[in-house]
């Protein structure tokens, strides 16, 4: 029994789809493999960190370095707070050195806007830093924390470790989770209006602090 036209057009359509759509794939894949681009930047060691810091320096970021344990930095940048939010993932021993009040954001425990916008200061880990765009990236993971802690309060400490520093952005990508909520950041918020007049904290923490930590 022959199908009528209208009947046959979804099937039509779905194998077209299906042909036009792995012959795309198919393209594409061979196009990437053959498009030449970097997968892998040639800073290492020291150079790698010291591109980085150049980096955040020209976007108007803190940078500090520390040996194994951050706390006592942590403690000084953020000691003039009376209260700061971490997320529950953070190690515990970072903030031991800060005399005011630790908050924890954690899931089913989370702090309201209106509580975030009372922390003087949030303090995070971080998931990758690409040293050539000067971005660091926070994944959502426990020590990183999710999105709004880091984008109400007005000043954010964000510890780098230097075995999680890369050169370039593809490098950075592979070592991301594709389907996590990402944040990326290259130094604190700042815009301009039409004037080209620079105003700062109007998207998020105006004064960002980086701690690159060895080992």
């Amino acid at each position: 029994m022959s199908s009528s036209p209208k009947s046959a057009t979804p099937g039509r359509v779905g194998t077209a789809g299906s042909d036009s759509g792995g012959a795309a794939s198919a393209k594409d894949a061979a196009t990437a493999a053959d498009s030449g681009y970097h997968h892998k930047g040639a800073h290492t060691g020291e150079d790698l960190v010291e591109l980085l810091i150049d980096r955040l320096v020209d976007y108007k970021a803190n940078v500090h370095r520390a040996d194994g344990d951050p706390s006592a930095t942590i403690a000084e940048l953020i000691g003039d707070h009376s209260s700061v939010v971490v997320p529950r993932g953070l190690d515990e021993s970072w903030v031991e050195g800060f005399s005011g009040e630790v908050r924890v954001d954690a899931p089913g425990e989370e702090l309201t806007v209106d509580e975030l916008d009372g922390q003087g200061a949030v303090v995070t880990a971080s998931a990758v830093a690409i040293a050539q765009t000067g971005t660091i990236v926070l994944d959502s993971s426990p020590a990183c924390g999710r999105r709004a802690i880091t984008l109400v309060p007005d000043h954010h400490v964000c510890i780098v470790r230097v075995d999680d520093i890369v050169d370039i952005v593809p490098e950075g990508i592979a070592r991301l989770d594709a389907h996590a909520p990402l944040t990326f950041i290259s130094g604190p918020s700042a815009t301009s209006d039409i004037e080209l007049s620079r105003v700062e904290g109007v998207h998020g923490p105006r004064t960002l602090d980086v701690i690159i930590l060895n080992g």
